[in-house]
């Protein structure tokens, strides 16, 4: 019954006009016969080899990557592969299909095998734009000012990605022609060197011509945001290593374009680099450039609370001295993310936290907070002059999104457990259990542990500002001090203005309703600068009290 029921399931015979041409079985009445027939069969599938491994491959790839990864036949010139070329103009994420030879273009007269398709690649790789539209404005993309490589990519399992690295490209790479070139050796700490020959790690994140102890450093980081639950806080990081080649096409589509890029094409192999889930938006500070106009504060106002709330967490908690406009982003929907988390362990200076130098450039402008900075220094700068108006990044204050416009002991789910068991640890056991680059690290992590354990969000705040300097409004730095001024939520509140809101008939609130609580009353007086005493002049166990 079941051989009945298969063969009434066949096909009807397709008549032999119309019908495709396929390798079929024949009769073999000799030996010979046998040979040639089974000759056509091997014949027929090796075509079929090639179409069948690339279909097979992309249908397994993440969709991201199958929209951007290019299309191949084997038999097409040029083609090559990461292995057989030294340069090449497109990535291709598919591998050698199986039981076919790897396809090699002959030397050019350099003696090098130049490839315009190389199969076998682990991302490709593409320089950054100078620009990405959002809400119907041109936005601004920043490139970062340490010189490190910072490339988007695409990689088959996870899609859309940023790279990043700091040595080991070949060919004189550099992020824009203003930039020194990467170092072509990791020769400080590069995983090539014998244990004995490395440096050993800095307490910054991130440093140009480092590798390991920037990998150590932002995997650390991960592993903790992850583990306090504040991996929505800012995109997930790892480490991979390389196969890829560097992108062709010049500096991309800025002012830049027409410069000559020495690197383009040139092979990556032995480089390892850190790997970034994308961020949602662009940079704070280049969506709010145009200040406080209608379409700024349209997002302002869908900015997500909790984000912020959760960043400011993020950015207390690890001790971030560098949060400034570009590396806080913000999305259509209003989501917000922090990245470039290099600053980590270091003294508070955050936008989202008040009372920091970050903060008080957009509350006062730069020439008030580090006119010694300015050309011509402090004899031709100094004293500054506050701005009468503010940035509208000071919108991104946490006091606007926090309920009352305070924290306290109200941290987000999952922070406070993983408090109390890094608490638990000693310096020592925190370092090792998450491979931290520096002893330091874990020192600072305990500190501001204690300090958030033994009163909350804002005493933990005034605690970290009570051991860094005054802010002078002459030097610029990461670990000043200025006090905290009165929030600014809206277009105009007490005696802030933002900038581009003159004129307006009524005065727009990032969060309306959200007015100061009991607590926010009672820690942050109208027209008060909270100013808590050095640390050294007073037991830190009070900087709750009548001084902060």
């Amino acid at each position: 019954r079941a051989s009945a029921s298969v063969w009434r399931s066949r096909p009807a015979r397709m008549p032999e006009r119309g019908r495709p041409r396929v390798c079929r079985a024949m009769a073999t009445p000799s030996r010979v016969s046998r040979l040639l027939w089974l000759s056509a069969q091997v014949a027929c599938l090796a075509a079929l080899v090639p179409f069948a491994g690339a279909a097979a491959s992309s249908a397994t790839m993440h969709p991201e990557a199958a929209a951007l990864n290019p299309s191949w036949t084997m038999d097409e010139p040029g083609l090559g592969t990461w292995e057989t070329c030294d340069t090449c103009d497109q990535c291709v994420l598919d591998a050698v299909p199986g039981g076919v030879p790897p396809p090699k273009p002959p030397p050019g007269a350099d003696g090098k095998v130049h490839c315009t398709k190389c199969l076998g690649c682990s991302v490709i790789l593409r320089r950054l734009k100078s620009s990405t539209p959002m809400l119907g404005k041109d936005v601004k993309v920043f490139t970062g000012a340490s010189g490190a490589a910072v490339m988007k990519g695409v990689t088959a399992d996870k899609g859309e990605v940023f790279v990043k690295t700091w040595c080991g490209l070949k060919g004189g790479y550099r992020q824009t022609p203003r930039n020194h070139p990467i170092p072509e050796t990791c020769d400080k700490d590069g995983a090539h060197l014998p244990e004995g020959e490395r440096l050993s790690c800095g307490e910054r994140g991130g440093v140009f011509g480092w590798s390991e102890c920037n990998f150590k450093f932002l995997n650390a980081l991960d592993a903790m945001a992850l583990d306090a639950n504040l991996s929505l806080a800012t995109p997930r990081s790892w480490t991979e290593e390389i196969r890829a080649f560097l992108p062709v096409g010049g500096y991309g589509d800025g002012p830049d374009a027409g410069e000559p890029d020495p690197s383009a094409g040139a092979k990556i192999e032995n480089v390892k680099a850190q790997f970034y889930e994308p961020a949602p938006g662009v940079a704070v500070e280049a969506f709010f450039s145009e200040g406080a106009s209608t379409r700024v504060l349209d997002l302002a106002k869908r900015i997500r609370h909790e984000d912020i709330v959760r960043c400011a967490v993020f950015d207390l908690l690890f001790s971030e001295q560098d949060r400034h406009g570009q590396n806080v982003f913000v999305s259509e929907e209003g989501r917000v993310v922090v990245l470039d988390n290099e600053g980590s362990f270091g003294p508070i200076n955050s936008m989202l936290l008040p009372g920091g130098q970050k903060f008080e450039v957009y509350r006062i402008g730069y020439n008030a907070v580090c006119c010694g900075n300015l050309p011509g220094g402090k004899a031709k700068n100094c004293p500054g002059t506050p701005s009468e108006t503010s940035a509208p990044e000071v919108w991104v204050d946490y006091r606007c999104h926090a309920p009352g416009r305070f924290v306290g002991t109200g941290l987000p789910p999952g922070v406070e457990p993983f408090l109390r068991r890094v608490a638990a640890m000693e310096d020592k056991e925190v370092f090792e259990h998450y491979g931290m680059a520096h002893r330091k690290h874990a020192s600072v992590l305990k500190q501001r542990v204690d300090d958030l354990l033994d009163g909350g969000f804002e005493r933990a705040l005034l605690l970290a500002y009570s051991r860094q300097r005054r802010g002078n409004g002459e030097d610029y730095g990461n670990d000043f001090y200025y006090g905290v001024a009165p929030p600014c939520c809206a277009t105009e509140e007490g005696a802030c203005k933002i900038r581009g809101a003159e004129g307006r008939e009524s005065h727009g609130e990032v969060w309306a309703g959200n007015g100061a609580g009991a607590e926010a009353l009672a820690l942050w007086k109208e027209g008060e600068v909270k100013m808590p005493k050095n640390a050294e002049e007073e037991n830190v166990k009070n900087a709750g009290g009548e001084n902060g």
